[in-house]
């Protein structure tokens, strides 16, 4: 009797271990079933198409530091197609534009004097000790009151409508590679030395065709060696039965002997059957992400700007960024017309993500105007799509109501859970490929789950450092 697997949600965790959980075994031995709620995969990694402009969920990057293995796969599954670029963005600092990854020249001549003068004294006045227990308290204590009013308190206030404060100190780990102002000067004093594109942040992957070809290339060679793929298919409810799990679908349901999860960690503990405790459900719905509105506009140019990306960290700007994918790609979709994401962060029902599509489009043309940006015309189009569950919000006691829950998964036979979404984990899309592999390793022909390999993963996983 043939193993039977089933795979819970299609984005880039997803569709990766459905590849891998197909080419591990011979062929017909392990019977896998992907489940996307979506009509196509990808979830926030997937790309759409406007005008003939190709669109990605925001600003999305294959980081370059991704695992070798993971690499060879894509170009073996999009061969010519995957292509590495230089970054060449800004931020806006003081009502400046500053090159992003930071350069020498701008850091001395671009920053606003009373930045550059913040920046110096923090380098030799060491703040004064406090307890680090929140993401405000780490990161003053490790890069000084500069660097964290100009960008990184008031981003964090953007993004998770939170005030640093109210943010768990793992957030600080997790979002910021730096720990000390000397840090950011010697990353520069090395790029002088070596060259601007010898960091590795510096340049990022990206496939001809959209962000989204990814998560698709995955997904239609898992189906081209037999895997199943059932879109627009919504699970309803997973319920634990003597042959291993129910799979609960509109009309009917299927049988699985091991099911792997990349939907919410709060969703699935939703769908169980027998339900969970009170107090992990609770724990579950407890953990909160941050929304977002995707403002996309079509424009009659073959150009916005020569950046590929505009950081905004100022909290009285509604938008957090800016990005232009028709710099991201080797190849244009079209010559004539160029495309523009604007991202709004927000929570879903609050006055953004109510405003009118209308009102989205003519507020992201006042705003881009009110930086400095130029204008988005001549507009060809728009659309806007409001997104849920883009990022975690590490709040204070975010850890136990996660480990609750994390827990309870554990003790259900024959179920894991994975990805970003499956974690709670604000990984960046390597690392969500990275959890697909492992998982796929961990998984026998017999059905047996190597759980300790599985466990020392995700202590690995743990370790994450979010790349932008």
């Amino acid at each position: 009797m043939r193993l039977r697997v089933a795979i819970l949600g299609g984005g880039p965790a997803g569709v990766g271990l459905a590849r891998q959980i197909v080419t591990g075994h011979p062929a017909g031995s392990i019977e896998v079933e992907l489940f996307e709620a979506n009509a196509a995969v990808g979830g926030l990694a997937a790309s759409f198409s406007l005008e003939g402009v190709v669109f990605d969920h925001g600003s999305h990057r294959l980081h370059p530091s991704i695992d070798p293995e993971i690499l060879a796969v894509l170009e073996e599954l999009m061969p010519g197609v995957l292509h590495r670029r230089r970054r060449h963005g800004r931020i806006v600092l003081g009502g400046r534009f500053i090159g992003f990854p930071l350069r020498p020249l701008d850091a001395v001549l671009g920053l606003p004097w009373r930045i550059t003068c913040g920046l110096l004294r923090d380098m030799f006045v060491r703040p004064r000790h406090q307890a680090a227990d929140s993401f405000a308290a780490t990161l003053e204590s490790q890069l000084g009151p500069t660097l964290c009013r100009e960008f990184y308190f008031p981003m964090a206030r953007k993004l998770w409508g939170r005030e640093p404060g109210e943010i768990d100190a793992e957030q600080a780990r997790r979002r910021v590679s730096v720990r000390s102002p000397w840090q950011i000067i010697g990353r520069m004093a090395r790029q002088v030395w070596f060259g601007g594109g010898s960091r590795r942040g510096a340049s990022f992957y990206y496939p001809n065709g959209g962000f989204g070809r990814i998560a698709k290339s995955f997904a239609e060679d898992f189906v081209g060696r037999g895997g199943r793929l059932s879109t627009s298919t919504p699970v309803t409810g997973l319920r634990q039965v003597d042959s291993g799990w129910r799979v609960e679908i509109s009309g009917g349901h299927r049988e699985f002997e091991r099911v792997f999860s990349t939907i919410p960690i709060s969703r699935l503990i939703g769908l169980l059957d027998p339900a969970a405790p009170t107090e992990v459900i609770d724990a579950a719905e407890g953990l909160r992400s941050r929304a977002a509105v995707l403002v996309c506009v079509v424009l009659e140019s073959g150009c916005w700007t020569p950046f590929d990306a505009h950081y905004v960290p100022d909290r009285e700007v509604g938008l957090s960024r800016t990005s232009e994918p028709t710099h991201y790609s080797a190849e244009r979709s079209r010559a004539d017309r160029t495309g523009v994401c604007i991202e709004l962060p927000c929570d879903v029902g609050d006055a953004t993500w109510g405003l009118s599509d209308d009102d989205l489009v003519r507020r992201v043309q006042e705003e881009v105007i009110g930086i400095g940006l130029p204008p988005l015309e001549p507009l060809l189009a728009s659309e806007v799509r409001r997104v849920g569950g883009v990022y975690p919000v590490y709040d204070h006691g975010y850890d136990d109501r996660l480990a609750a829950a994390l827990a309870h998964v554990d003790q259900r036979e024959g179920l894991v859970t994975l990805g970003r979404q499956g974690l709670f984990a604000h990984d960046n899309t390597h690392h969500a490929l990275a959890m697909s592999f492992a998982a796929a390793r961990c998984l026998s022909g017999d059905g047996a789950f190597d759980q300790l390999a599985w466990e020392s993963a995700c202590a690995g996983f743990a370790e994450h450092v979010v790349e932008d």
